[in-house]
């Protein structure tokens, strides 16, 4: 029921299409983090859109800066932003990037994401050994394309139990109950 576009000029275009060969699909905007990756996240929130994918590099810096931004300071901005021009409550913001432990998901709602995204890790859970060859017919050290699809869903599986219980106990530690109460709560967190 979710599908997600890369943004482009006319992506509320391709989302009215989406929307009419599929109704009441969910369609989610992956938006860079480029130099003016974080004004068009905002951009983006105007009602349109219902769901904005941010989108960080794999170490959670700013994508083509000389002097990048890490993904808590962009997702903060954007989340702040949305606040003050009323529009938070539009959109479901999703931030993704540099999330490598338990504890970056839980910063990254800190921070005012709804929703973190995960890739690394997963591959990390087949046994990957992120030695950046992936590519079409190269060879792959780990042989994750001969991992059984029961095998996958097993190791992500755990993997995903794992970071929930860690989260939950990180919520035990800020006194939280519901992970939606974390949302830009950033009082409950230290960064350094």
């Amino acid at each position: 029921r979710l599908t997600e576009i890369e943004d482009d000029r006319d992506v509320k275009g391709r989302i009215r299409e989406l929307k009419q060969i599929h109704p009441g699909i969910i369609v989610s905007v992956r938006v860079e983090l480029t130099a003016d990756g974080m004004q068009r996240a905002i951009e983006l929130a105007d009602g349109d859109v219902e769901v904005i994918h941010i989108v960080a590099d794999m170490n959670g810096r700013q994508i083509g800066s000389a002097s990048p931004m890490f993904i808590k300071d962009m997702t903060r901005t954007i989340h702040k932003t949305l606040i003050e021009n009323g529009k938070r409550d539009n959109v479901t913001l999703i931030a993704g990037g540099g999330i490598a432990l338990p504890e970056h998901l839980a910063k990254g709602v800190l921070c005012g994401a709804d929703l973190v995204s995960i890739e690394l890790p997963l591959l990390v859970g087949l046994e990957c050994h992120l030695c950046q060859r992936c590519e079409e017919g190269s060879a792959c050290p780990a042989r994750i394309q001969e991992i059984s699809f029961d095998y996958g869903v097993g190791r992500m599986t755990n993997l995903i139990g794992a970071w929930h219980d860690q989260l939950i106990e990180l919520m035990g530690a800020m006194g939280m109950r519901d992970a939606r109460r974390l949302r830009g709560d950033v009082g409950r967190a230290m960064f350094f």
